[in-house]
Formats: C-alpha cells, sequence, structure tokens
C-alpha cells in the first residue's frame, strides 16, 4: 500500500488544493455559525473542523517542500487513509452547511436585521442620547448625505441644524412643525422618539410623497371652493338688491295707481249730487288700500323691520282687519325681509279680493327651513286661482331663496309657505 512520502509532487499538489478548498468552506462555516450562534454544538463541531482541516494541509505543505515538522509521525499513513479523512472532512462541512441554513431560517442574526433596515423604503437612526448613531438605515444615510452633504455622524446635531435652515440647497424645509423636508426627490415627514428610560432616541423619515401630493391638490380645490363662494355670495347680493329695486320700483308704480285711482274715484264722488251708502264704503276701501300700500314702502332698512312689522299690525287694525299671530319674527335679515314682503302681499290680496276681517298669521322653524301659514276669513274664490298680482310676487320671492309655496281653498282661504333659512343659502 502506497504511504503519503510516496505520492510525487503532482498528486500532492492536487490533494493540497483540494484541501485549501475544504479549509476555506470550513472557515466560512465556523464564521457564520460564530455570528448567529456561537454556543451551539454546531459552532463547536466547526472549529473541529477547521483544525483538522488545517493540520491535514499543513502535513501536505510539508511533504511538498520535504521539511518534515509536524507530519513526521505520519509518514507510513497509506494515502488512501489521508485521502479518506480528506473526504471525511467534506461530508462533516456538507452537515454542518445544512445546520446551518436550518439555523438561519429560525433565527435572525445581526446581519439580516441590518439588511432588513436597509430595504425599508423609510429612512431610520437609532442613536444614544447624546446623538451618536447605533443604527442607521440606508435611506436615512442617503438623506442625510442629500441634506448635509455627508453622512449621520450625530443625529441630534442634524436635527440642531435643520432647525436653524443650515441645510443643502438641493433640499427644501416645507414645514418646520411637524418637521417636512424635500429631499432627494421626495417628500419625509420626520418623527422624533425617545425611550422611556432616555437611553436612546429614534428618528424616522416618512416618505409621505403621494400624501403631500394629495394635501396640494386639497389646499388648490379649496381655494378654488372659495373663490367660488364668493363669486355666488356676490351674485346672490346682487340679485336681492336687483329684487329689492324691483320690489321698491313696483310699489312705487302700484303708489301711483291706486292714489291716482283714489283721487278719481274721491273727485267722481265730490261732484256726484246722489251719494249713496255703498259708493261711500266703496271710497274708504279704495283709500284703506291706498294707507296698506304707503306703509309697505315706508321704511327700507334692517334697524326698523321690527317698527314695520308693528306699524303693519296698525294699520290692519285701524281699518278693521284682526292679525292673529303665532309665533316669532326671523332673527336673519334676508329671513325677515321675506316674511314681511309675504305678509304685506297676503294681507293686500286678503282686504282687497275677499274683504277679510280677520287673518291668522303662524309662523315656525325647523331648523333648515322657516314654515309659514296664512288664512283669512274673506270672500271664497268663485273660480279657480291663477296666480298674478300678489301672489306672483310671492312666488318670485321665494325662489330666491329654495322656497315652496301651496294654495288651499277647502275651508277657508290658506298659504302655506317655507323657504330655506338664510344661513343655508346664503353661500
Amino acid at each position: 500500500m502506497m504511504r503519503i512520502f510516496e505520492l510525487n509532487s503532482s498528486e500532492i499538489s492536487w490533494i493540497f488544493i483540494v484541501g485549501m478548498i475544504l479549509l476555506a468552506f470550513s472557515l466560512r462555516i465556523m464564521i457564520e455559525l460564530m455570528d448567529i450562534k456561537p454556543k451551539s454544538a454546531a459552532f463547536l463541531a466547526s472549529v473541529v473542523t477547521v483544525l483538522v482541516n488545517l493540520f491535514l494541509v499543513q502535513m501536505l505543505a510539508e511533504l511538498g517542500s520535504r521539511r518534515m515538522l509536524l507530519s513526521k509521525p505520519f509518514l507510513n499513513l497509506g494515502a488512501f487513509s489521508f485521502t479518506s479523512y480528506l473526504f471525511g472532512i467534506a461530508a462533516v462541512q456538507v452537515a454542518l452547511f445544512i445546520k446551518l441554513r436550518r439555523i438561519r431560517k429560525s433565527q435572525i442574526g445581526k446581519n439580516s436585521i441590518k439588511e432588513s433596515m436597509d430595504n425599508l423604503p423609510d429612512g431610520l437612526c437609532i442613536s444614544k442620547m447624546d446623538g451618536t448613531p447605533a443604527l442607521v438605515n440606508r435611506q436615512m444615510q442617503l438623506i442625510s448625505y442629500e441634506v448635509f452633504g455627508k453622512h449621520l455622524v450625530n443625529d441630534v446635531r442634524c436635527e440642531k441644524l435643520v432647525r436653524e435652515y443650515k441645510i443643502s440647497e438641493k433640499t427644501k424645509i416645507l414645514q418646520k412643525n411637524p418637521l417636512v423636508i424635500e429631499a432627494c426627490g421626495k417628500i419625509w415627514l420626520f418623527q422624533f422618539i425617545k425611550d422611556k428610560e432616555k437611553k436612546y432616541r429614534e428618528t424616522i423619515a416618512y416618505n409621505i410623497t403621494r400624501e403631500w401630493g394629495v394635501l396640494g391638490e386639497i389646499k388648490k380645490k379649496n381655494q378654488e371652493i372659495k373663490a367660488a363662494n364668493k363669486r355666488l355670495s356676490e351674485y346672490q347680493m346682487a340679485a336681492l338688491e336687483y329684487t329689492r329695486q324691483k320690489e321698491i320700483l313696483r310699489s312705487k308704480i302700484e303708489i301711483h295707481d291706486k292714489m291716482g285711482q283714489a283721487l278719481i274715484y274721491f273727485r267722481h264722488y265730490l261732484d256726484k249730487k246722489d251719494k249713496t251708502e255703498d259708493e261711500r264704503k266703496g271710497l274708504v276701501q279704495l283709500w284703506n288700500e291706498s294707507l296698506v300700500v304707503l306703509d309697505e314702502n315706508e321704511n327700507e332698512g334692517e334697524e326698523v323691520k321690527d317698527a314695520l312689522w308693528k306699524k303693519l299690525l296698525e294699520t290692519a287694525e285701524s281699518i278693521g282687519v284682526d292679525i292673529h299671530f303665532t309665533g316669532t319674527l326671523p332673527q336673519g335679515e334676508n329671513d325677515k325681509n321675506t316674511f314681511i314682503s309675504i305678509v304685506h302681499e297676503a294681507l293686500n290680496n286678503a282686504i282687497r279680493h275677499a274683504e277679510a276681517k280677520n287673518v291668522w298669521i303662524d309662523i315656525n322653524e325647523d331648523g333648515l327651513r322657516i314654515n309659514l301659514t296664512i288664512k283669512n276669513d274673506g270672500h271664497k274664490p268663485s273660480s279657480e286661482i291663477k296666480e298674478k298680482g300678489g301672489l306672483k310676487n310671492i312666488r318670485a320671492r321665494l325662489k330666491i331663496c329654495d322656497g315652496k309655496m301651496s294654495i288651499d281653498t277647502s275651508e277657508v282661504f290658506t298659504l302655506r309657505i317655507s323657504w330655506l333659512k338664510g344661513e343655508n343659502y346664503d353661500l
């Protein structure tokens, strides 16, 4: 049987190469086991494997150089036995490699934690209370390099520089509290957290590029809405002013017509020799209607609306019409103006067409709308009611404030009206 000292130089070289490969492989397994599980039997076996492999490689090196030191006692060892040892070492390394893979799956080592942190889309820095970093992931280092032109070396110092606006021209501070910075082509929200024991602090940079863009769109839309509301408000004020002026003009024309009619009738009455009681009553009725029209236009400002309402009640009483009022006057300027205008029109119709002696007015609010009911005890209409004159004016006014009107003549003449309260349609 061939002894190992009988091997030629070529055979020794090939075996030496195989031994060195096995040695490198066993060293790698030992280092990884030392990193993730240093107190295990697998790590101890890997150390023994490395030592045995190193001894065999040393023997081959001495055989190749013919300088026998450690290998002298083993010169009579068979070449087959020597190679068997190498195969045995290879088998042990394969078993240790399989064991190492199982340990990797069941445990997380230091490198695994660092790799996981580096793969995060957000920046992360864990440091001591004085700012000395203990763990900084790749993204935070990129942000630091973009903001300060260098890698992060002190977390506290970096935060102070940002608060003082001492940053690179490439970056921009979008918001100071909470801190929002534009860097690396993205938007970052910074959060600073201290642990309960006050040993470490954590700095997190969240990527809020998409959320910041959405926030910008919302702000832009809000500005557009405010501008639209302002234009609508101006339009409504113009519409209200137009309606008011139109009502004033209509009232002036009505006053002119009524007064002219009353004067002509009065002149005719004075010129007539034989005056009847019915003609006198007709003349009084015509003058009463003229007084009501005059009272409608006596006051225009909000500060005299209550006085106008009282004057209306007094005028109605003076011409023999009793107003039975239930509820309270609306508080809003537009609502009060709408209410008084509608009552004026309804009272005119009750006096002129129905010769009513009693008018019942009930007003209430249900949160969003004002509800008004007006009844009178005058003559019922002999034909279908056509909305013209006063009723047409009421309908036109209600359109401004999303109002509704219905007429019921089944028992007594009844107007049921509702409209949105001023704060709900005054945009």
